[in-house]
């Protein structure tokens, strides 16, 4: 849920005025079918209570615990762009369900794109834990100058094809660990166990330490001898993206007072930032400890990182706690779906 959850978050289009046209393509074609704003179709808003009604519980009929169920009535019923508006505390929304169209508006997209953020976790990193993250607020839920600045710094070593190359061997000897794993594991009946989620989290979260730090957790060791923090960080991540849906796409109680929910929410990033902001710590303290840094083909991200400043290594720090935070779930729903399409490989 949480993976098509942050998929569909990231697709939302525009927040647009009541006047505005929707406009994706500067073709000429396209040009002649743009329509208002208004015209978009979508869920008939009610009186005070606008959308948000649906997604209260008893009355509403829209479970953000099954968005990917939601997505797929919204475009059976609506087509493949939908408005969902007048969400209390929310701006629209805008969903599209056509690669093409999704396609237009990320190539049209100006230099600082105006992205709605998640205003739980902006609340997090610029209020509640202001002290840690200071004015850098990372690529995570975060948009404008800041955004901007923090990208141009890091994009260099994250997004060129040809880094990805560096890490072939490294992810190569993590996938055999994984599969050595699961031969463990396996039941008499060539079964794996309930819980096989769980081990590829531990997969994924082996994986980004790798890459990002250049660091063995041993997360698909023996049980006995993986560290207690790894699964509570797998925990803490798996309740994070439970509960990002019931803070925002609900009435957001929890800027008013604190309730249950948004509590647990903050319990479990503070332990997100807690146990990664141990092992990056570690791994600062060893890189800058050394005399000279290791050749290019050799380093972590986190070294990648350093060399652009290392007269702030706050930089690298912010970005590898924004990789453990998107990629240990992500990472597990994309494994599972090439698993699906590749049906003689998941018989």
């Amino acid at each position: 849920m949480s993976f098509l959850f942050k998929r569909f978050w990231n697709i939302r289009v525009i927040t647009c005025r009541a006047k505005s046209t929707v406009f994706t393509s500067k073709s000429q074609d396209d040009v002649d079918f743009v329509k208002e704003y208004s015209e978009l179709p979508g869920p008939k808003a009610l009186p005070l209570f606008g959308n948000s009604w649906r997604f209260m519980a008893i009355i509403g009929d829209y479970k953000v615990a099954e968005i990917d169920k939601l997505s797929l009535r919204l475009w059976k019923n609506y087509g493949d762009i939908v408005k969902i508006e007048k969400i209390l505390g929310r701006p629209d929304m805008v969903f599209l369900y056509n690669a093409d169209e999704i396609e237009k508006v990320f190539r049209n997209e100006e230099l600082m794109p105006h992205r709605p953020s998640m205003p739980s976790l902006n609340y997090y990193k610029h209020v509640l834990r202001k002290d840690f993250f200071g004015e850098l607020a990372g690529v995570i839920a975060v948009h404008g100058q800041k955004w901007y600045e923090f990208r141009t710094k890091v994009q260099q070593p994250m997004l060129q094809p040809r880094t990805a190359k560096f890490y072939i061997g490294t992810i190569e000897d993590t996938a055999i660990s994984f599969v050595n794993r699961i031969k463990k594991i396996k039941d008499k009946n060539q079964e794996v166990p309930d819980d096989f989620l769980n081990e590829i989290h531990k997969w994924s979260l082996e994986s980004i330490a790798r890459v990002a730090l250049d660091q063995k957790l041993g997360c698909l060791e023996d049980e006995h001898t993986v560290d207690s923090d790894t699964q509570n960080l797998i925990d803490a991540i798996n309740i994070f993206f439970a509960n990002v849906p019931e803070l925002e796409l609900k009435i957001p109680f929890w800027k008013l007072f604190s309730t249950p929910t948004w509590r647990k929410y903050i319990k479990a990033l503070d332990t997100i930032t807690n146990v990664t902001s141990k092992h990056i710590n570690q791994s600062l303290e060893q890189l800058l400890s050394q005399k000279s840094f290791r050749s290019n083909n050799q380093s972590s991200l986190l070294q990648r990182v350093l060399n652009l400043d290392p007269s702030n290594p706050k930089l690298a720090q912010i970005l590898s706690l924004d990789m453990f935070i998107v990629g240990i779930d992500t990472v597990k729903y994309i494994k599972m779906y090439h698993l699906r399409i590749y049906v003689p490989l998941e018989q």
